[in-house]
């Protein structure tokens, strides 16, 4: 298994940047994993990527020196262990309220005896180095972080922090907002006073704080507060974007005829 250049780069005390991965087509994979960012994070949790699906994605970004990490679906050991079986290189749980669900989370990306992973990494081992290799660096180079994206999650997000052999923690603003009771004002200035109050319990504790930032000034205002891990873009969020500039080129070149 190859060093994880994100996990390295957070451990040193860095900035690790990535993009988000949902749709889920290997030349869109391709794509992405050759800009160059730090990581890639497939997404499987809000987007239509079935397990054989995945494995394409991973096989579609094989080249790519950016660290493949995955957003199971849920905080299931069974998906847990599918993914990276496949070759992953690094988790992002959702459904992580309190200490329990965190340990549950890292125990099942961790062979025993520091977790409960099932054996069989069909795909995983087969990369860079083969099984003994695999198994020699799987515990130390698979980078788990957590999402805390509740309510609940920021109440217990000291005893969260101290869930050993967690790598990071990574807010999700959107549901943290409406989980909050903020659904149709999801900048609302108690969202932020918690996300600032789990980047503070991050910092005292030494725990690596990461964000998805949906904006450019977000990310730089999380950049300039501490964040070691962040989301900067997505490929929708491109497509989005890129259609906008060219409905208003159109509606431009329309305008001066």
């Amino acid at each position: 298994m190859r060093a994880n250049r994100t996990k390295s780069i957070m451990a040193s005390g860095g900035l690790a940047l990535g993009l988000s991965l949902t749709i889920p087509d290997p030349f869109v994979a391709e794509v992405v994993g050759g800009a160059g960012f730090d990581f890639v994070l497939i997404d499987a949790e809000h987007s239509p990527i079935a397990i054989d699906q995945l494995q394409v994605m991973l096989i579609a970004l094989r080249s790519s020196e950016s660290t493949v990490l995955v957003r199971p679906a849920a905080n299931d050991p069974a998906q847990i262990k599918q993914i990276l079986d496949l070759g992953a290189e690094g988790l992002v749980v959702p459904e992580v309220d309190d200490a329990a669900s965190a340990a549950a989370a890292v125990a099942a990306a961790r062979y025993p005896p520091l977790g409960r992973r099932g054996f069989g990494p069909r795909r995983a081992a087969r990369l860079d180095g083969g099984r003994t290799a695999y198994l020699a660096r799987a515990d130390d180079e698979v980078a788990v972080l957590v999402m805390i994206e509740s309510a609940a999650a920021v109440a217990d997000i000291d005893a969260i922090l101290k869930t050993p052999g967690l790598d990071g923690i990574m807010v999700g603003p959107a549901d943290l907002a409406v989980t909050m009771g903020h659904l149709h004002e999801l900048g609302h200035p108690d969202v932020r006073a918690s996300i600032t109050a789990v980047r503070d319990a991050c910092q005292r504790q030494s725990v690596p704080f990461g964000i998805f930032a949906g904006t450019e000034q977000a990310a730089r205002e999380w950049s300039a507060a501490g964040a070691r891990f962040m989301t900067i873009g997505a490929d929708t969020q491109f497509l989005d974007q890129g259609i906008a500039k060219s409905r208003a080129l159109g509606q431009s070149l329309k305008e001066t005829r």
